[in-house]
């Protein structure tokens, strides 16, 4: 339940099972290992054309906000501005996957939103193709097929459909090394590269599919490719940002690098309120219960004062949050109120995060010794679909009552 939600461009595998056939990958990988850069090779500045970066720019700004409207219609002029080149459609695909995050929690149809993903995702792909074909900017060429490909990998992770997230993520790798090898100078490459190098390093091969069907990741140097990313990359940077709280955070344990990064995120645009979110996460994966409380508190006030448009459809994780810090600090009947308040004013009742304040509830009654109410609860958390394992630990509820140290364990488990 610590999985940071601004991490949606992740590949996803993480605690799922991976195909069994697995290890006969293996002979299909072609020993990519790390990028090859020549520093004699062409440096050029990673450049779109005339009014296009700027409106890369007003995109990207526009999708962190949330203005999702605004982004698409920056991100559409794009293409009219240059019909034949990649950009414009790699945005609009991107920004399908950020559709998609804010509703990952939820069960309904996502037809239409991954068929705008994959017409526009394919789309780049086949202009790069010409591109490299005619010798024409195959920097950009590689970089945006690479992008392209890994973020269909990612797509595919997350809906587990494993061989195709494994064929796509194996070509964008190519691509990418392809890139940086081509022009350095292209630092968002890196992102892509960064990614690939830590997870395929550090995720056992029983919870990730990185590490049984990749080869060739390198811990550290994963970290100074995003680090790069972050520091030197063109349209990148945030993106670069979050991956390095994730991976502080849920991995490194390196809290006070995590928090600084999210610092950088709230100075960065300090009324954009997506961005605190990291900090809230960073601090649940600390086990920091106070500072959950109070960052809960502090992003609800302020949500009072200026609601951020689209941001509401999350608003039930941070009554959840607030809730689980209560239930380890033991302030059971406070918890039960802030469980409460994210089942009742949400206007998302569908969402998984609602599911988790029916269980959390439940196990706080429980903790009261209200059992009859609290097998209400577990029922409908039962009933609803699943998502994190809601499922599990509600029917686990409905057998039996769960102590202290089982609630504990559910609250910092990854």
């Amino acid at each position: 339940m610590r999985t940071f939600l601004l991490l949606f461009l992740l590949s996803g595998p993480v605690c799922a099972q991976p195909p069994r056939d697995a290890d006969s990958f293996r002979a299909d990988d072609d020993g990519l290992g790390p990028a090859l850069v020549d520093l004699n090779a062409s440096t050029r500045p990673f450049t779109l054309s005339p009014g296009a970066d700027e409106r890369y720019d007003r995109g990207i700004a526009y999708m962190y906000r949330l203005e999702l409207g605004k982004a698409d219609e920056e991100f559409r002029e794009i293409v009219k501005l240059d019909p034949e080149s990649p950009a414009g459609y790699f945005a609009l695909a991107a920004l399908s996957w950020w559709r998609y995050s804010q509703n990952f929690d939820t069960q309904g149809s996502f037809d239409a939103i991954e068929g705008e993903f994959i017409t526009n995702s394919d789309k780049v792909i086949e202009l790069s193709e010409k591109m490299v074909k005619q010798g024409r900017n195959l920097d950009q060429a590689y970089f945006f097929m690479g992008s392209a490909y890994g973020l269909q990998g990612r797509w595919f992770a997350v809906q587990r459909s494993w061989f195709k997230a494994y064929r796509r993520g194996k070509k964008g790798r190519k691509f990418l090394k392809k890139c940086v090898e081509t022009n350095p100078a292209v630092y968002d490459a890196y992102l892509g590269l960064g990614i690939f190098d830590y997870y395929a390093a550090t995720l056992p091969g029983a919870l990730g599919l990185g590490a049984r069907l990749f080869v060739g990741g390198d811990r550290e140097r994963g970290i100074q490719y995003v680090k790069l990313a972050k520091d030197k990359g063109r349209f990148f940077k945030v993106e670069a940002r979050f991956f390095l709280v994730e991976i502080y955070s849920m991995h490194e344990k390196d809290f006070k690098a995590a928090y600084a990064e999210t610092s950088e995120l709230r100075t960065m645009d300090p009324t954009n309120m997506l961005f605190r979110l990291g900090e809230i996460m960073t601090h649940l994966s600390a086990q920091d219960w106070q500072g959950v409380l109070d960052e809960c508190e502090a992003f609800l006030g302020a949500w009072q004062v200026k609601p951020q448009k689209g941001l509401e459809q999350q608003l039930a994780m941070i009554y959840l949050s607030a809730g689980d810090a209560l239930l380890a600090l033991n302030r059971y009947e406070e918890a039960m109120g802030w469980f409460t308040t994210g089942i009742e004013k949400t206007i998302f009742p569908e969402k998984g995060w609602v599911t988790y304040c029916y269980l959390r509830r439940a196990q706080a009654l429980d903790l009261l010794g209200r059992r009859d109410d609290a097998l209400k609860d577990y029922a409908t958390a039962a009933g609803r679909p699943n998502f994190w394992d809601s499922k599990k630990y509600a029917k686990a509820g409905l057998k039996k009552a769960p102590d202290y140290q089982e609630v504990h364990r559910q609250l910092t488990a990854d």
